[in-house]
């Protein structure tokens, strides 16, 4: 029995093959799909063909070089293949699943590139540049988008509101606004070149939660390299940072991961915590001659910053109007000012950190005066102006003003250990939004 069943399928297999058929138009790509079948390819020779086609078969069309459709290619059937096609002026809307798009040049559009509406599908080494609006857009689940070039876009390069997709390796350069948004959804961006966009690198809103970002070489941007707005629990690690307007910025953002990122010669701040962000985690980063800040934390409370190194920036890491921060085993290497810390910060607690050949070692300015807390009850901080033996007198901490705040208990030496810090993750005390279910 077992084997006239394997009889029958070979023999169903061999009919299947033996009934698909290679097609070549001679004149209109529509009428060849007109008389297709599920299963056919159909082979389109050069030049230029001036319609729009609605894929409701099952086919692979494939492309020889300089075959171009002036036209839109809506795919409505599963499983549809194209390769190798040039499409300007309409670009492709894929509404059905499991359709691979591989080596075609999609530009010129009058609206968007390439629009997804659908799961399991794969756009792989493709040229999408110069449309008028959104070079991809995607509005379904688990597609895979990768090996593909998406340049000089008139909007953003991809727009993401699906769950589940890969967005992996791609290049994305010089989109006017975004190169890439995440909007109220959760992926995979890794590997990716995104640069020289006049807004942000990647930018994640919209109650986003759950993304990674991670590997991604983001340099140049106008705005920011990667901005996290009232979104939540994304982790953005490994990344490399250059040159960017901000290096990574978030407002209104809760419980999201900032780890061991290079973040080097920012316009601006290399971190910015902004705008009552909470319960962030900034973790072991290396964010160096960026102009302002290397870390800053701007009107936010409940962060953690540590085991972080910040080198050559006008101050290493910066508390403004913002309280119950925790800074701890970060090393502040010839800044300007190794940690200051503005008149409207208070119940932040310092300890642990190694400020080395700073200008100036640390600034307390604070008016809520004595409030900010500068060592764990037992350990301090290391100041590499502070000289002392086996045990280090108290150890001021200028404030600007006739007043000094105060570490009771300054470490004696610097022992990079003290960055080695293990975290738990949403901070204790800090309870996830979407644990809550509300709005951030």
């Amino acid at each position: 029995m077992r084997f006239l069943r394997i009889i029958i399928l070979l023999f169903i297999t061999l009919t299947l093959h033996a009934s698909a058929a290679e097609l070549q138009p001679a004149g209109s790509v529509g009428d060849a799909l007109s008389s297709a079948s599920d299963g056919d390819t159909i082979y389109l020779q050069p030049g230029t063909y001036s319609e729009s086609l609605i894929v409701n078969k099952t086919v692979n069309i494939i492309g020889q070089e300089s075959a171009i459709i002036d036209g839109e290619i809506r795919i409505l059937a599963d499983g549809v293949a194209l390769s190798g096609i040039n499409i300007i002026g309409g670009g492709i809307v894929i509404e059905s699943n499991g359709s691979r798009i591989e080596g075609c040049n999609v530009s010129e559009c009058a609206g968007s590139g390439v629009v997804i509406r659908s799961s399991g599908n794969s756009i792989i080494n493709c040229s999408i540049t110069r449309n008028s609006l959104v070079g991809m857009k995607i509005w379904g689940s688990n597609n895979t988008v990768q090996w593909n070039r998406i340049n000089a876009n008139d909007d953003c390069g991809i727009i993401v509101y699906g769950d589940g997709n890969v967005i992996e390796s791609n290049e994305l350069l010089e989109n006017i606004h975004d190169g890439m948004e995440i909007e109220g959804s959760s992926n995979m961006i890794s590997r990716n070149n995104v640069s020289m966009s006049h807004g942000a690198g990647i930018e994640i809103l919209n109650m986003s939660s759950g993304n990674v970002i991670e590997s991604n070489d983001i340099y140049g941007n106008g705005e920011c390299g990667i901005e996290v707005i009232e979104s939540y629990e994304n982790n953005i690690s490994g990344n490399s940072l250059n040159g960017n307007g901000f290096g990574i910025k978030t407002e209104r953002a809760t419980n999201n991961l900032i780890s061991s990122n290079t973040v080097i010669s920012s316009i601006k701040d290399g971190i910015l915590i902004s705008d009552e962000s909470r319960c962030n985690i900034v973790h072991r980063n290396n964010a160096s001659s960026n102009h302002d800040a290397g870390i800053r934390i701007e009107g936010s409370k409940d962060n953690m910053v540590i085991g972080n190194s910040v080198h050559s920036n006008a101050i290493g890491i910066d508390i403004s109007r913002s309280e119950n921060n925790t800074i701890r085993g970060n090393r502040a290497m010839m800044n300007g000012v190794g940690i200051r810390l503005d008149i409207y910060s208070t119940a932040n607690t310092l300890y642990h950190n190694a400020m080395i050949d700073n200008r100036q070692s640390a600034l307390d300015s604070s008016v809520y005066y004595g409030r900010n807390i500068w060592d764990n009850g037992s350990e301090g901080n290391y100041y590499s102006d502070h000289i002392c033996q086996e045990v280090c007198s108290p150890y001021n901490i200028q404030s600007g003003e006739e007043r000094n705040n105060i570490d009771r208990f300054p470490l004696s030496s610097w022992d990079e250990h003290l960055m080695d810090i293990k975290f738990v993750w949403p901070i204790s005390g800090c309870i996830s939004a979407y644990a809550k279910g509300l709005a951030i």
